[in-house]
């Protein structure tokens, strides 16, 4: 297999998702790793292409060559050979495997092997949604057949479906998934505090203890996180700002201008940002679900964008204005679902995000608002 391997990603022919094709069990073999799952794609990379001296660049995660897991092979020798192949620079590994392979696959061209949809990078790489060529999954038909290559459709995942994908993989990444594959609800659901300040810590596991992931230092618990809703602000298509909404079915919460502050100009010219109103909408969220109410002078829009991307037709918000043509107060709030898009003006967009358990993102652009509630809420608070 060596002769097919080549550590520099501009001199291969194609990337491989390494740990998701070892791992990949429908290729054979029962273990849960077996490098001939490797052996047998590069045979059909030969056959496919008809290339005897075709080459990859193999890209694993860290966890593939931890020692501590090499039972899981079907030949302990074979993660052995694995670590050698990284200490002669044959192959790559780094914590998470998924950026820079996607990072590669963006600016190179070059096509994927893998059997991962990669739905929580679709945000960083808005390319995949719908992609048909640069991806390639291996299948074995039959037990004892040759494995194929098969160009995939990468389908269009929804917003939603993109968020908490990440999420996911976020959680992993801070040991905050059961073996079961659930969230950790026990560390989730409570608030923390570092001791180093100011830090709005991201609480992540390590030695069966929660520590801060930015410093490794041992957090404090800080009693009941409350419920949020995360909201996030697209400017021409890309995510540039993001605000967590707590849950409280009693309150009012408006974003506006304000929110929008902290977007570099390059990508939110001052002109455009002005004709966003300081209190432009109303929000309420409780138990899951959000309301919204129009209070712009630039009359936001929401449409629902259905299964595979296709919207429906823009309608406008209800808006405060109608009040007083009295219509009760409470009925003008109208619903914003999870697959639904509000327009603040042409071009800036806010969706919501499937996050279940969205926090404080250190280093963001996250903007300040005009008037910070003292418990700490992201939006301003009205009622």
């Amino acid at each position: 297999m060596e002769r097919h391997l080549s550590g520099s990603a501009d001199r291969a022919d194609f990337l491989v998702d390494l740990s998701n094709i070892v791992r990949e069990t429908g290729l054979g073999g029962g273990a849960p790793r077996a490098l001939e799952r490797l052996r047998l794609v590069l045979a059909a990379l030969r056959a496919s292409t008809g290339d005897p001296e075709v080459t990859v660049h193999a890209i694993a995660d860290n966890s593939l060559l931890d020692p501590r897991y090499d039972q899981d092979f079907s030949d302990p020798a074979e993660a052995e050979l694995l670590r050698s192949w990284r200490g002669s620079g044959l192959i790559a590994a780094i914590g998470k495997a998924d950026p820079d392979l996607l990072d590669h696959a963006k600016v190179l061209g070059t096509p994927v092997i893998s059997s991962d949809f990669f739905k929580g990078h679709r945000g960083e790489h808005p390319w995949i949604q719908g992609d048909r060529d640069h991806f390639l999954k291996p299948e074995r038909p039959t037990p004892d057949g040759p494995v194929r290559l098969v160009r995939r459709d990468m389908r269009v995942f929804a917003d939603r479906e993109v968020s908490r994908e990440g999420e996911r993989d976020d959680l992993k990444a801070r040991n905050l998934v059961d073996f079961h594959g659930r969230p950790r609800a026990d560390v989730l659901e409570r608030s923390w505090r570092c001791p180093r300040t100011p830090c709005n810590p991201s609480p992540a596991i390590r030695g069966g203890r929660v520590v801060c992931r930015a410093h490794g230092t041992l957090l404090a618990e800080g009693g009941p996180r409350r419920p949020r809703v995360q909201l996030k602000i697209l400017v021409d298509g890309v995510c540039r700002a993001w605000e967590n909404l707590a849950e409280d079915g009693s309150r009012e919460f408006a974003l506006g201008r304000g929110h929008l502050a902290r977007i570099d100009s390059r990508h939110l010219a001052e002109d455009r940002r002005l004709r966003i109103s300081r209190q432009h909408l109303l929000i309420v969220a409780h138990r899951g679900t959000l309301k919204i109410l129009d209070t712009s002078t630039a009359l936001s829009q929401i449409r629902t964008l259905r299964p595979g991307g296709v919207p429906t037709p823009w309608q406008r918000l209800r808006h405060s204005d109608e009040e007083s043509a009295g219509t009760p107060r409470e009925r003008l709030f109208g619903p914003f679902g999870p697959d639904d898009e509000i327009e603040l003006v042409p071009g800036v967009v806010l969706r919501r995000s499937g996050q279940r358990w969205p926090g404080e993102r250190p280093g963001g652009v996250r903007a300040k608002p005009p008037r910070r509630p003292p418990d700490g809420d992201e939006l301003t608070r009205i009622g």
